[in-house]
C-alpha cells in the first residue's frame, strides 16, 4: 500500500512538472506577442476607445461560449481543452497579422480567442488542482509562477526586437509556432473530466454563494485590474518610453525581479502566513497604482513597472493558492472553476463598456491617471479573499 502511494505521488509529480513546462512555453509563446498586442492596435491608428472594445468583445464572446458549449465540455478531459484550445490562439495570433487589410477580422477574432481562454483555462484550472499536493499547495503555485517568470523574462525583450526587425505578422507566426509544441507533454500522464452532469445552474450557483461573496469580490477585484494592467498600462508605458525594444525589456526586467519572490512567497503561503502575505502585498500594489498618478520621468515609470509586477506577484500567488485550496475543498469542482471563469468575464463585460466611455470623453492624460486610480480600487478588493478561510 505504501507502495502505491509513493508511485501515485510520484506520478502526480511528475504531471505538475508537465504543467509547469507546458505553462512556461504557453506563457514564453504568448509573452512574445499578447503585451504588444494593445499597442499593435494602436499604431494601426485606433483609438483608445476602441482598442478597450476590443477586449469587451472577447468577454461578451466568452459568457456566450461557456453556455452554448457546455454540453461538449461536459465529454471532454482537461487535456483534451487544453489540447483543443491550440487551433483558436494559433487562429488568433494568424488573424491580427491579418486586421489590417481584413477589418471584418477585429469583430470575429475575439470570439476566437473567447473559445481559446474557455478550453484551455478550464482545462488547466482542472488539471492543476487535480495534481497539485493540498499540503504544499502554496509552493507548488509559486513553483508555477516561478518556473513561468524565468521560463518567459526574455520573451517581452525578444518580442520587442523581433518587431522591430520583422514586423508584427511574422512575430505573430512564430508565437503560434511554439504554443503548438507548448501541449504535447500533457498527454503523458492521466485525465480529468468535467464532472458530466455539470449544469448551468451548478454556475449560477457558486455565484450566489454567499459563503463564497468575499472571494467572489476579489474575483472581480482580479478581473477589472487586470484589464488595466494589460490594456492600459502597457500602452501607457511604451508611449513613455517611445520604443518598443526598450519597453520589452523593461516588462522582462519586471518579470526577472518578480521571478524569486514568487516562490518564497508560496512557503510563506504554505506556513499559515498567506493571509498576512496577502494583506501587504494588496496594499503595496495598490499604492503603486496611485504613485504612478504623480510619476513624471520614463525611467520612474520603468521602476513602477518592475516594482508593481513584484507586488503583483506576491499577491497573485497567495490568491491562487486559496483559489485552488477552494476548489479542492468543493465537492463540485468543475462548477466551481467554470463559475470564477464566467464571474470574470460577467464583471469585464459591464466595466469595460464604463472604461471605454472614460477614454472617448477624457483627454488622454485624464484618462491614464483616472484608470490607475481605477485598478488601485480594484486592486484592494482582493483583501476580501481573506474573509474566506473556513472551507478548507
Amino acid at each position: 500500500m505504501i507502495f502505491y502511494r509513493n508511485h501515485f505521488h510520484f506520478l502526480k509529480n511528475r504531471e505538475i512538472d508537465a504543467l509547469y513546462l507546458t505553462i512556461a512555453l504557453l506563457l514564453f509563446g504568448e509573452g512574445l506577442i499578447s503585451i504588444f498586442v494593445p499597442i499593435y492596435f494602436w499604431e494601426l491608428g485606433m483609438p483608445l476607445w476602441r482598442i478597450i472594445y476590443f477586449y469587451f468583445l472577447i468577454s461578451f464572446s466568452f459568457i456566450f461560449a461557456t453556455f452554448l458549449l457546455l454540453p461538449i465540455l461536459r465529454k471532454l478531459s482537461d487535456k483534451m481543452m487544453m489540447f483543443l484550445s491550440l487551433p483558436f490562439v494559433i487562429a488568433y495570433f494568424l488573424g491580427l497579422g491579418s486586421i489590417r487589410d481584413y477589418h471584418f477580422l477585429f469583430y470575429v477574432l475575439p470570439a476566437v480567442l473567447a473559445v481559446n481562454l474557455l478550453l484551455f483555462n478550464v482545462g488547466y484550472h482542472l488539471s492543476f488542482s487535480g495534481a497539485a499536493d493540498k499540503e504544499y499547495i502554496g509552493r507548488e503555485v509559486g513553483a508555477r509562477h516561478l518556473t513561468s517568470d524565468l521560463a518567459t523574462l526574455s520573451a517581452p525583450f525578444l518580442g520587442g526586437v523581433s518587431i522591430a526587425v520583422y514586423g508584427f505578422k511574422d512575430t505573430f507566426l512564430f508565437a503560434s509556432i511554439i504554443l503548438f509544441l507548448a501541449i504535447l507533454p500533457l498527454f503523458f500522464f492521466p485525465k480529468r473530466r468535467v464532472a458530466s452532469n455539470i449544469k448551468r445552474r451548478d454556475i449560477i450557483r457558486f455565484l450566489e454563494d454567499k459563503r463564497l461573496l468575499p472571494f467572489t469580490l476579489s474575483g472581480i477585484g482580479f478581473a477589472n485590474e487586470k484589464m488595466i494592467a494589460f490594456i492600459v498600462w502597457p500602452l501607457f508605458l511604451f508611449l513613455k518610453v517611445g520604443d518598443i525594444t526598450k519597453f520589452g525589456g523593461i516588462l522582462s526586467f519586471g518579470l526577472l525581479a518578480s521571478a524569486v519572490i514568487t516562490f518564497i512567497v508560496g512557503f510563506l503561503s504554505d506556513q499559515g502566513m498567506r493571509r498576512r502575505t496577502l494583506k501587504y502585498a494588496t496594499v503595496l500594489c495598490s499604492g503603486i497604482w496611485i504613485l504612478r498618478h504623480f510619476l513624471g520621468t520614463a525611467f520612474a515609470f520603468a521602476g513602477s513597472h518592475v516594482g508593481g509586477h513584484i507586488a503583483n506577484s506576491a499577491v497573485m500567488v497567495t490568491w491562487s493558492s486559496q483559489y485552488y485550496k477552494i476548489a479542492q475543498a468543493l465537492p463540485a469542482t468543475s462548477a466551481f472553476i467554470l463559475s470564477r471563469e464566467v464571474l470574470y468575464h460577467i464583471s469585464r463585460s459591464i466595466f469595460l463598456p464604463a472604461l471605454m466611455g472614460l477614454a472617448y470623453i477624457l483627454p488622454q492624460a485624464q484618462f491614464f491617471a483616472a484608470s490607475f486610480l481605477i485598478a488601485a480600487f480594484f486592486m484592494m478588493l482582493f483583501l476580501y479573499s481573506n474573509k474566506v478561510h473556513n472551507l478548507y
